[in-house]
């Protein structure tokens, strides 16, 4: 914002917004000057007006009042082109971020994190207190990422920390206080209750209600709501206290925070504890600045198998939960032992399951404990005018420690012990396990950079010169012991621990150890040339280097060049009085990807994925002439970069003074040289190879922000804020058939010419009422009960949205405020995994079901929606678009008001300033999805852990 300062002979001065105003007499006479908003270029800060590249920036205040405990999900559908994706309810998960479309199809698409200078990853966010942000800024477009070389390709996001203000060298104080409960949202998949399901029982002929008459099935009286017994309203209890002081010399910001969250979920909880000291300041002389942060992080978080967990129904509560029949009640639970006592009596059913969950809510204790240290430190000497010297240290320690206990007296320790159902009192095997994970990882990064200014006449350059070093390393250790005495078993602490015998190996603990390094260097220099405010050019050039490649491949060079025409600077313009600021600029450039593997920075370097492996097999089966065989998994000499090249044309523009202001953004990226999984001829002793490939993949878009500011009194300000993006995908460079297929029912095909992670499916036309069977369309159009895999379509979108965006107001009237947020995605389609599993009648007379299944096809039902529960081609409908759902949404993602107490009222107390709000988070959602969470980073949902709908309420102090 370009706020005017006025020096005035009389007059007062009131604040509107964001541009100050003065009210004066008609003899005053003013002086004006222009300070400009500073936004992020590369490793530098330039000014809004001279700055070249694409960026979006979110301040404190938008942020430190939202209810989160991660500060991602704070910002989404706030910022045009940037899809940030919920994929857990757990507290303290971590959402999926996405700039401008995924730029890969197997390696790593996560954005690079900075935070005060400190290169990091989305991880980090788990234990950054929101509250800590004064600056949340997103990078887009080459000017801006190319400096950042091997790790921009998928974006950058920028934060800054809060740094102590001049305060006289008094103190100051602020205090944040927020209450709230969480909630689970609704579903829509009509979920029976006990007479709706034994009646389908009675039906299909399997499970309790086979042998019940309607009376029977109408009189019975338990109905047990499973969701409503394992998801329960959770507290989230957040408080925050800062000082800060400073003078021209030394500036300090110091703040302590505590954050509560219960999960909707029983048995899952997060609590952070969080220090975060920032001193920064300058020499008398002022040729030496200097910042100085260290942060301390303790956080505790506890959870329940969930996604992405390799459990069966009895460990799972998320989808237990769903699928419990109704007519158990959870008063049939005592223990363990009794349970499996029931469960073997019955065969070995799986109707149990909402009471083996009981059981695992009772018996099983994960605790994962995170302890970080940061240290950050910036320092900077002016050597001569306009040259400056500067240096970056940067350093990261966290210890984390899982801790998973099976209780010994736990069904699943009975269910899986060597002698199976019988407890360590009744002389069977002391069951129970208790795993310990302990993770070591430890990054440095050190940055010398020099940098010249000159400027004379209207001309202005700065050339700067930097080189940097990346040090990230990572060690775990896990050890697990099975057998554990209930006698005297105390988790995490070593006693009641079972000893080896000869007689039983059960006892033998495991014990596994992983250590990985990566290095990164780099050399870079950036050229910025200004003439008279009103003409720039931008360059940069970077060589990085990696260790993740071999000796011949580790070096690569990636550049950019832009340029920027501040059009409102013309004196052509000096008559157009609507227009503020009218800048055009543009960029392009070539940046690196040596995250081939996706998941953390540390997948594929222990072993290397250019080293080939051989693995003994030592199972059955592997054996070759009496000996073992070898498992193959080649790797590929010349693996290398990825490179992607970028274009950003756009325009900035503030309109009527100010009251409407925006930017549009036009883009491209083209990722080269991928890396995917190729293929191989089963002789060679493998089915495929990780390697670089000549596919590619296209993105291209638009982005729009707007603000605009409808009322502006003195009583009263309206702001109206929205964004939108759309993004296109073009896949291509496929060998062979054009094509890649992965999966078996359920395919996805990867294509040249169309989008990537393409559903390739059958398309699904309802129900055959001569015979209740399910009727797809066959190649020629035509309705076939029997498809083959040419009949097989590929849909028109994916699991990444086409549009997205967000909009919402901002109103002030006599110190009540509020303000909302919605946010939107469409052009997006993805697999509902429950809505399948509900309307599965095979799980009748274990599950539970929907109670839509009633109207299902039967002789003496021909018209119903539903096709027989015994169709011979049910399983079909796992290979089709029946339950692929269009997942767009509109949803209320915030909602808050607010009163700040006039500060007449505060005179005479401690109190500088007062306000307390109320507000909610993920209040109402209008989509075709009917799970709990139309929001999702998924292509498929199944049992995960859905996000909770949030009410809050704040007090904020200042003294």
């Amino acid at each position: 914002m370009n706020v005017k300062l006025r020096v005035l002979s009389a007059g007062a001065l009131f604040f509107m917004g964001a541009v100050t105003y003065a009210q004066t007499t008609k003899k005053d006479t003013t002086q004006t000057k222009q300070i400009d908003e500073v936004v992020v270029q590369g490793y530098r800060t330039v000014s809004k007006k001279t700055a070249v590249g694409a960026s979006q920036q979110i301040k404190a205040e938008t942020i430190e009042s939202r209810a989160q405990s991660n500060v991602l999900n704070a910002v989404q559908g706030q910022l045009a082109g940037v899809n940030i994706s919920a994929g857990s309810g757990q507290p303290g998960a971590k959402p999926t971020v996405i700039i401008r479309g995924v730029g890969t199809l197997s390696a790593s698409t996560d954005p690079l994190y900075v935070i005060d200078g400190f290169p990091s990853n989305s991880d980090a966010f788990r234990n950054l207190n929101s509250y800590d942000i004064e600056t949340f800024e997103v990078l887009k477009d080459p000017a801006a990422l190319a400096e950042y070389g091997n790790r921009g390709s998928n974006g950058v996001i920028v934060i800054t920390t809060k740094r102590g203000s001049s305060t006289g060298g008094k103190l100051s104080f602020h205090y944040n206080s927020q209450t709230g409960v969480n909630f689970l949202q609704k579903n829509k998949y009509n979920i029976a209750n006990s007479r709706e399901l034994l009646t389908l029982e009675k039906r299909l002929n399997t499970g309790k209600g086979v042998d019940m008459t309607d009376q029977e099935i109408n009189d019975f009286n338990i109905n047990t709501d499973w969701l409503d017994y394992f998801y329960n309203p959770g507290i989230f209890t957040a408080h925050n206290l800062s000082v800060e002081s400073g003078n021209e010399r030394v500036r300090t910001f110091t703040t302590a925070g505590y954050l509560n969250q219960d999960g909707t979920l029983a048995g899952t909880s997060l609590q952070r504890f969080t220090l975060r000291n920032n001193i920064s300041g300058k020499s008398e002389n002022k040729k030496f600045d200097y910042f100085i942060g260290m942060a301390a992080v303790f956080s505790k978080n506890s959870d329940q198998p969930s996604e992405g967990d390799a459990e069966g129904i009895n460990q799972n509560p998320i989808l237990g939960a769903q699928m419990g029949v109704p007519y158990l009640s959870p008063s049939m639970y005592s223990n363990g032992y009794q349970l499996f006592q029931d469960y073997a009596s019955s065969g070995g059913s799986l109707l149990y399951t909402p009471l083996f969950l009981i059981d695992k809510v009772e018996t099983f204790y994960r605790r994962f404990n995170d302890y970080r240290f940061d240290v950050n430190s910036e320092l900077s000497y002016k050597i001569l005018p306009g040259l400056v010297a500067r240096t970056r240290t940067n350093a990261q320690l966290i210890y984390q420690r899982l801790v998973s206990v099976q209780r010994p007296e736990s069904f699943n320790s009975l269910l899986f012990s060597p002698t199976q159902g019988v407890p360590s009192y009744l002389g069977g095997a002391y069951n129970g396990t208790e795993a310990i994970n302990n993770n070591y990882n430890f990054s440095f990064n050190q940055l010398a950079q020099l940098g010249y200014t000159k400027s004379f006449g209207k001309h202005t350059f700065n050339l700067t010169g930097n080189m940097e070093y990346n040090m990230y390393q990572f060690q775990q250790s896990i050890q697990t012991q099975r057998g554990l005495n209930p006698k005297n078993y105390v988790p995490d602490t070593g006693q009641g621990y079972v000893t080896d015998t000869a007689a039983n190996d059960w006892y033998v603990p495991t014990i596994s150890n992983v250590k990985s390094r990566l290095d990164l260097l780099s050399y870079f220099g950036s050229f910025d040339y200004d003439f008279n405010k009103t003409y720039g050019i931008v360059a940069s050039i970077r060589r990085d280097g990696t260790s993740r490649f071999g000796d011949d491949r580790k070096w690569g060079t990636f550049w950019s060049v832009g340029g920027r025409w501040n059009i409102d600077s013309e004196s052509f313009m000096d008559n157009v009085s609507f227009v503020d600021v009218l800048k055009l600029r543009g960029s392009y450039g070539v940046i690196g990807n040596q995250r081939v593997v996706a998941g953390t920075i540390y997948q594929g370097l222990n072993p290397p994925k250019y080293y080939d492996v051989y693995t003994p097999i030592t199972t059955a089966g592997g054996s070759y002439n009496s000996g073992f065989g070898m498992g193959i998994a080649f790797g590929d000499p010349l693996l290398q970069w990825e490179s992607t090249k970028l274009y950003n044309v756009g325009i900035d523009f503030e309109f009527f003074n100010r009251r409407l202001t925006g930017s549009f953004d036009k883009y491209g990226k083209k990722t080269e040289n991928m890396y995917y999984t190729d293929p191989m001829a089963p002789v060679l002793g493998t089915g495929s190879i990780d390697h670089n490939t000549n596919m590619f993949l296209y993105n291209r878009g638009y982005e729009l922000s707007l603000n605009y500011t409808a009322l502006k009194t003195e009583d009263l300000t309206l702001n109206i804020r929205a964004n939108g993006s759309i993004n296109n995908q073009e896949l291509g460079g496929i060998a062979g058939g054009g094509y890649i297929d992965s999966g078996t029912q359920f395919i996805v095909r990867q294509q040249n010419g169309m989008l990537p992670f393409m559903p390739y499916v059958y398309h699904y036309l309802g129900v055959n009422p001569a015979n209740g069977e399910l009727l797809f369309e066959d190649a020629n159009g035509n309705a076939t009960e029997n498809p083959t895999f040419a009949d097989r379509k590929t849909r028109k979108y994916n699991y990444l949205p086409k549009y997205q965006g967000g909009f919402g107001f901002d109103v002030n009237y006599k110190g009540f405020y509020a303000s909302t947020t919605f946010t939107y995605v469409a052009g997006i389609e993805r697999f509902d995994g429950d809505w399948s599993t509900m309307y599965a009648g095979d799980n009748i007379g274990q599950f539970n079901v929907s109670r839509d299944l009633l109207d299902s096809w039967t002789p003496t039902n021909t018209g119903a929606s539903l096709p027989s529960l015994t169709a011979a081609n049910r399983s079909l409908d796992a290979s089709s678009d029946r339950f692929l759902v269009d997942a767009s949404y509109l949803r209320l993602r915030n909602a808050q008001i607010g009163y700040k107490i006039p500060k007449r009222m505060l005179d005479g107390t401690f109190l500088s300033s007062a306000s307390i709000y109320v507000q909610g988070e993920n209040l109402a959602t209008w989509t075709k999805w009917r799970g709990y969470d139309a929001e999702s980073n998924r292509n498929s949902d199944a049992a995960n852990y859905p996000t909770a709908k949030t009410f809050t309420i704040g007090f904020d102090f200042r003294f």
